[in-house]
């Protein structure tokens, strides 16, 4: 994978730069609760980690039926929607944030790999997010009667991304983290 979107993104002055970021971190904490509340207003019998992840057709089909049953599955059709919003907000966290983060370490240090693999993941958890989310509408499209296989490529998808959003957050902390200590034994450069 090329990383030339992310080295436009680090070569644009600091201050754009850190300008981008903290408008990408607003703008998620916005769509990401623009989502919850959604996710909350549909009724859903379980947290997203748990919905998104369970493997079984049968188990799905089940949530939706209360969701039916509650009259709210118009509610979480609504929710994945808002929820493109959420991957976009995750996806631009990834570019901006990430490359942020890394711009601090020094050009070939661990730092700079790490907040660059950081912003690889994130887009890439993204991706799987997007994948899932389309995914999900084919099964909403017979909530009670899709075939029971479509929630394995759908929890498959779900279960990548969730591990790739959370090695993105680790690889940021540890790029972070490498940086402080680079910066501390050495004269600091930023790039």
């Amino acid at each position: 994978m090329t990383l030339s979107p992310f080295h436009r993104v680090m070569s644009l002055p600091l201050i754009v730069h850190v300008l981008c970021a903290c408008a990408v971190v607003f703008g998620f904490q916005w769509v990401k609760g623009k989502l919850d509340a959604s996710y909350a207003a549909s009724n859903h019998p379980v947290d997203y980690a748990t919905g998104q992840t369970t493997f079984s057709g049968e188990t799905i089909k089940g949530y939706y039926a209360t969701m039916q049953e509650a009259g709210t599955l118009d509610v979480y059709w609504q929710t994945q929607f808002i929820d493109f919003g959420f991957i976009l907000a995750i996806a631009c966290m990834g570019l901006f944030v990430a490359t942020l983060v890394a711009r601090f370490g020094r050009p070939g240090s661990w730092a700079r790999r790490l907040g660059l693999f950081a912003g690889v993941a994130a887009l890439l958890g993204a991706l799987c997010d997007a994948i899932e989310n389309g995914w999900s509408f084919v099964m909403l499209s017979d909530a009670t009667g899709f075939a029971d296989w479509l929630a394995l490529p759908y929890s498959a998808f779900a279960s990548a991304k969730f591990a790739l959003i959370a090695c993105a957050m680790f690889a940021l902390l540890a790029s972070l983290l490498a940086t402080v200590i680079g910066r501390a034994t050495r004269k600091p450069k930023i790039g």
